[in-house]
């Protein structure tokens, strides 16, 4: 039996992803109306807005803030971090609806999305203190850097579940369709069809324009930085676990956008940079006129030791023995203390930067979290510590026994001027111990000695070992005994300690090797960052710095260098200039500079500011003296990083090396 087709059943039509069959009319129910073009629109509308509260309620969960009455408090009713981010939410499923022209397409792309950065914060916190950030995408390009961090079944699960919410909102969406068809242009009436495809193009201007907006967050005048700001300024820089829950997952995120490394001070200019240059070229002359020592022909290797610490100085566990022995030992008879490291269980390449450079995070803007990432590849060359000795007729080296790609190394060292970068897949005989999957620092050091020996020229060795990186489960059959703790967290200490204790021979190994050598040889020693192995009770009971202090030396196979000092706490910008006083070697004007800042603030990080004794201090209670070597240091800093570069001939001679 045919049955004629009307107005109302083309308007049906017209809603659906295609003409339907028609149905017997007896199995056609009375009660099903297609919904006018109206209906359809405010449903989307309506549903998307809930699918919005919905995400930022899972984004917000991630940082584990909902769980705390105050970041709750704090988030919903003191701020509008929330409520901001909801928006945003919205505005992106809106253009992914203007753009697919299917509602529960983009609820599953947007609702995947927020599953893979929810699920990143939840496996990051514990490990790093810290959520996500917009410069983690690099990492995308390591996998195997990922699979190592985390189990490869547990990245298998996740693909699954992003995978999972796409299939579902796809199935959902057929359902769904079938009682509420969408708009199909090709049946609309022209009116109709013209007045959607009106309203997709305005949506996705509108949103397009809103969401470039957000990603523009660190402009000044930013609109979208304004709403977040409303109720005064409440970034939580120094904290940024805290930042996210305080201010919402999504502004969070958005805070940490790139943006330029520095502002240019209101006194920067050619006239400023040269008095300076004068001022700490005077600086210099009068520290170098008491110095009769000299790194011309002395091999400089400086040791980057992955996660290296002292775990006796934590509360909460006791080990059955101490794991680094000699490292004590050496410390007791050299120049040695603690180092502030900026992060926990991460931010290694920081510290690198620091000790390479002179140049401290503390006066970037707290949004450059990781220069190596965000500011040096951009550059065509940055003055560090390489250009110098070069120019003092050292050759570069660089040894890092794992991947090129990690923080972009391969093209940092490119543009610091190293000669020559020696990583996993260039090691020869490169070793492991037992079931660890890294390289082992004895093989990074034995790289070392096979560089001195077959160089005619002083070195300059920037040694980053990995041995010691999380994850340390499993690695050894013999852990160190640990007491105070149980199960997971027993295993996971007694195996870095068991870690350590071979990092800890293999060091004295090198060292032996270095004193029986003909060629004088200095070493400064530092660890980078505590690991991210210890639980939320264990981090507890150790406030304060102790999760923030690893051990340094600076040693010499000339004996009689080697003085016994104990260092207040620094910051690895200052390793250089004390490096020298250890040489007894003239300084140029941007050490003399660094080394006086050294003796009025003993260590700089982000959120941090610590006096010669060690103890806090804010930046307002400094006295006139400390405050202006912290202003001239600026102006430096900003002059050598993104600036005119104005003084770096006269204050860092050969700092830089002309790339071709």
């Amino acid at each position: 039996m045919s049955t004629s087709v009307g107005p109302a059943a083309r308007a049906g039509q017209a809603l659906g992803d295609a003409p339907e069959e028609t149905l017997p009319e007896e199995t056609v129910p009375e009660e099903t109306v297609p919904p006018s073009l109206r209906q359809v629109l405010l449903r989307g509308a309506k549903g998307s807005l809930q699918a919005a509260l919905a995400i930022s309620v899972a984004l917000q969960a991630s940082t584990l803030g909902l769980f705390l009455p105050r970041w709750l408090k704090d988030l919903l009713f003191d701020g509008g971090g929330f409520w901001f981010d909801t928006l945003l939410v919205w505005a992106l499923i809106g253009f992914c609806w203007a753009l697919l022209g299917r509602l529960w397409w983009s609820f599953g792309a947007v609702a995947a999305l927020a599953l893979v950065l929810g699920v990143v914060t939840l496996v990051k916190i514990p490990l790093r203190r810290e959520p996500v950030y917009p410069s983690d995408i690099d990492f995308l390009r390591e996998p195997g850097f990922l699979t190592s961090m985390v189990p490869l079944p547990l990245l298998i699960l996740g693909g699954l579940a992003v995978g999972g919410v796409l299939v579902a909102a796809a199935r959902i969406g057929r359902r769904m369709q079938q009682r509420w068809p969408r708009p199909r242009l090709w049946a609309l009436p022209r009116r109709q069809a013209l007045a959607v495809i009106g309203l997709r193009l305005g949506v996705l201007a509108l949103t397009g324009v809103m969401l470039l907006h957000a990603f523009q967050f660190n402009h000044q005048g930013n609109a979208w930085r304004g709403l977040y700001e409303a109720r005064g300024e409440s970034w939580r820089y120094w904290n940024q676990t805290t930042n996210y829950r305080s201010n919402g997952f999504i502004g969070g995120f958005l805070y940490n956008m790139p943006t330029e490394a520095m502002a240019a001070p209101t006194s920067y200019d050619a006239e400023v940079m040269a008095r300076l240059a004068d001022r700490y070229t005077a600086a210099a002359e009068r520290i170098n006129a008491t110095r009769d020592g000299s790194l011309a022909d002395v091999n400089v290797v400086l040791v980057l030791s992955e996660s290296f610490t002292d775990p006796t100085e934590l509360e909460g566990f006791e080990l059955e023995r101490d794991p680094i022995p000699h490292t004590r030992a050496l410390m007791a008879r050299t120049t040695s203390g603690h180092m502030l490291a900026q992060m926990y269980g991460g931010g290694t390449a920081n510290m690198e930067f620091e000790t390479l450079t002179g140049q401290s995070l503390r006066l970037f803007r707290p949004q450059m979290l990781s220069p190596y990432q965000m500011l040096v590849p951009g550059e065509r060359d940055y003055p560090s510590a390489v250009g110098w000795f070069r120019a003092q007729g050292h050759r570069a080296v660089a040894v890092h026994p794992y991947r090129v790609g990690m923080y972009k190394r391969q093209q940092v060292y490119h543009r610091f001027g190293f000669q020559e970068f020696v990583h996993d897949t260039t090691l020869p005989g490169a070793r492991t111990i037992d079931d660890n999957p890294f390289i082992s620092d004895a093989s990074a050091f034995d790289e070392v000695l096979r560089q001195i020996d077959d160089s005619e020229a002083p070195l300059l060795v920037n040694l980053v070992t990995m041995q010691n990186h999380i994850p340390v489960t499993d690695n050894y059959p013999d852990p160190i005994g640990v007491e105070g703790v149980s199960g997971g967290q027993a295993e996971r200490i007694g195996q870095y300690a068991r870690g350590l204790e071979h990092s800890d021979a293999a060091f004295a190994d090198f060292l032996d090797a270095l004193d029986g050598a003909d060629e004088e040889t200095i070493v400064l020693f530092y660890g980078d960052h505590l690991p991210g192995i210890y639980s939320s009770d264990t981090q507890s009971a150790n406030d304060g710095l102790r999760l923030h202090r690893t051990p340094f030396l600076v040693w010499s196979n000339r004996a009689e260098q080697n003085v016994v000092r104990e260092v207040p706490i620094t910051s690895p910008a200052f390793f250089l200039p004390l490096l020298y006083e250890v040489a007894d070697a003239p300084v140029p004007p941007y050490l003399a500079l660094l080394d006086e800042v050294r003796e009025h603030v003993g260590a700089m990080a982000q959120g941090r500011l610590l006096d010669t004794s060690g103890d806090p201090v804010q930046p307002e209670d400094l006295d006139d003296e400390t405050k202006q070597l912290l202003a001239d240091l600026r102006l430096v800093q900003y002059d050598f990083s993104i600036g005119e570069r104005f003084a770096v001939d006269r204050m860092w001679p050969g700092s830089v090396v002309t790339n071709p």
